[in-house]
Parts: structure tokens; sequence; C-alpha cells
């Protein structure tokens, strides 16, 4: 296993270079096809890791071919250069599966300049505004359940375990999208009902529609969610980065509405909080960019008096990264976090030393760059390619 964190420096008369980009594709629990990890070696002996969101078969082939072609271009780069490679990324290409690509690089990046700063990257960013970071739980506690009754039982353990919050989509399971037949929405609406009373009245309990909505399926909907008072309703109209479609949902009620998981450009993000009147940001560390855009989407939403809320729905060292910048944003509402499943137990041994998560806190690490190694016996294990 590799040490915790490197010792190297640069030596200033020989500038640090990348050597090799790899794309490391890792079988996950249940969450989408796999997690993918990208390692830069370099010329001094500091290596950096990253991981995009990568979700489904298909996506997580196209994002590594992308990885793989962007790494063309790096050897012999410099990898402190983020904001040069981050300008380059965005000429030559854009859409969701290249933006992924180009997250999982610049984190990579950035936990190679942590290690040769001999800081946490939190702390290039400006340092921390808090001690622990909120993190709620999500529809990944479920792994393999098929009932209701699984469903809930599993949300309920989440917030024995310290989580004040629980999300999740109850639409898919009922066939929803588009419009839903007012029995679709009646069944749907009968497993929040449950959910509510298992986690109680003053639980924060949220709603995802993973954008499977018309905009009348939409305003049917949250109506429906109103008397059981959901903590936000998460992209609730398709397509989900469309802010007239969004305005009309939010004006419609008192229901917070969030999203953001899929806006892969700022300019989109800015569109979004400017005109759909949305109360959280969830932007994606893994799919926006990496954590210098991600940063940079937080200050825009905090010109809009808008919360963030980031996305987190893959693996550790993912987890890692979106870390480092709840740390330092000053409008956090909570960092979403999907490896609480039994099953997943096996996740927190991929990285060293594994996250520290106490009664729904994450503490960050305090180590230089992103914090944590691969663990390769866990890698060795898991991996795909």
């Amino acid at each position: 296993m590799d040490a915790p964190h490197s010792e190297a420096a640069s030596d200033a008369s020989h500038p640090i270079k990348i050597v090799t980009v790899e794309p490391i594709l890792i079988k996950p629990t249940t969450r989408g096809y796999a997690f993918l990890v990208v390692r830069i070696r370099t010329d001094q002996g500091i290596d950096g890791i990253g991981e995009c969101h990568a979700a489904g078969e298909a996506r997580s082939f196209a994002i590594r071919d992308f990885v793989g072609s962007i790494a063309e271009g790096l050897e012999g780069t410099s990898p402190l250069d983020i904001q040069a490679f981050l300008n380059r990324c965005s000429e030559q290409g854009s859409g969701w599966e290249w933006f992924a690509a180009v997250s999982a690089i610049e984190i990579a990046m950035w936990d190679i300049v942590g290690q040769m700063a001999g800081l946490p990257i939190y702390c290039l960013l400006g340092g921390r505004v808090r001690e622990r970071i909120p993190l709620y739980a999500n529809h990944g506690v479920f792994g393999e359940s098929k009932t209701v009754e699984e469903r809930v039982e599993r949300a309920v353990r989440t917030k024995e375990a310290g989580f004040d919050m629980f999300k999740w989509d109850p639409f898919g399971y009922y066939g929803i999208q588009g419009t839903p037949s007012v029995a679709q929405l009646d069944e749907a609406i009968k497993e929040v009902e449950a959910m509510r009373e298992a986690l109680g009245a003053d639980f924060n309990m949220a709603i995802d529609a993973h954008a499977r909505f018309s905009l009348e399926g939409a305003l049917m909907t949250v109506k429906a969610l109103e008397p059981l008072n959901p903590f936000f309703f998460e992209e609730p109209t398709n397509p989900p980065d469309q802010p007239d479609l969004i305005r009309q949902v939010a004006d419609s009620t008192l229901i917070p509405i969030a999203t953001g998981e899929l806006l892969s450009e700022r300019r989109s993000a800015e569109k979004v909080l400017a005109h759909s009147g949305i109360q959280f940001l969830q932007s994606e560390v893994g799919n926006n960019g990496g954590i210098l855009e991600t940063f940079k989407v937080a200050a825009m939403a905090e010109a809009h008096d808008v919360k963030m809320a980031p996305h987190n729905w893959c693996g550790p060292v993912l987890a890692r990264a979106t870390a480092h910048v709840c740390t330092t944003i000053p409008n956090l509402l909570y960092m979403e976090y999907a490896g609480t499943a039994p099953e997943a137990a096996w996740e927190q041994d991929l990285i060293d030393p594994p996250l520290q998560i106490e009664n729904g806190e994450l503490s960050p690490s305090d180590l230089p760059g992103l914090g944590s190694k691969l663990n390769e016996d866990v890698l060795a294990s898991r991996r795909l390619d």
C-alpha cells in the first residue's frame, strides 16, 4: 500500500512534468457501472489521483476514452497549470462525458499541487471555514433492496447513524416518466408518506425526481408532495437545465427547488442561478470541470443567495475532492454522500487513509493534497480493465 502522502518536492531547476495519465475502472457496489479513477504519475515521484462522476456502462467507457485522448496532450506538461489545462479543454470538447474526464484529471492535478506545497487542497482555496462537513445520505443506502419496507428500513438506519437528512427518488419504482397517471402518482406518494412517518415530522427528507417529469407532471407532483413537507424537490423537469421550466415549478410551491448535478459548464450554472428560482445548487465536482470550477460556481451561487449542496454519487476519491471544496465555501448547505449501504463497506478501504465520517459529518483531511492514496490490494481486487 502506498504511504498516506508523498513528501517529495520539485526541483526548481527541473520543473515537474507529467509522465503518464492512467484511467482505471473500478467495479462499484450498486451505483452505476463503474467508478472511474485517474492516476497521474510525474517525473519527480509525486502521483496524483482523481475521480469523475461516471454512471452507466456506455458512459463509463466513453469517459475512459476521453481521458485517454486528453492524456495524449499532457505528457511532458506541468500538472501545476490547472487553469491553462481547463482553458484548453473548454476549447477542445464539450458535453457531460467530456467534462467528466476533464474533472478526474483536474482533481489529480490538484492532488499533486497540494503534495508539492505540503498542504491540503482546501488550504490552497482559501482555507477552512468549517471543521466538519454536514452530509446527507441518499438512495445509495438501498443497495439491492426491492420493497418499500426495505427502503424505509434502510433510510431509518441512516438517521440512526447520525445523518439528519435523507434523499431518494420514489418515482422510478412506479414507472413514472413525463406526466404520471393519477394511480402512478398515488402509489409514489404512499411511499413518501411511509418514509415521512418512519423518519419523523421534523426530519429533513428530500425528494429527487431525476428530471423525469414534464412540466405538467412536475406541477402535479409538487402539489401532491406539499403536505409531506419535503426539504427540497430536485430536478423536477426534463430537460433539467431549462430555467424557464424550473421557474414555473418554483413559482407554484413553497417547497425549495434544487438542481445542478448535470450542469457541466459554468455558463449553464449561471443561467440556472439567474433565472430558475432555485434555492439549492447541486454542482458535481466530478463532471463540471473539477475542484476549481466548483469553487467558482459556489461563488456565483453565493452572489445569488443560493446555498450549495454538491452532488456526490460515486467513490471515495471523488468524495475526498468534493470535501475540499465543501471545507472552504461559505454557502454550503450539505454535501451528498452515497456510500452508506452495508454492501458498500469495502469502498472505505479503497483509499488510505479512509474517509472519517461520524454522526453524519465528514472530517476534512489535514494531509497534503487530496489526503489519501489508493489501496493497491483493494484496487487489484475491484479493477475492471
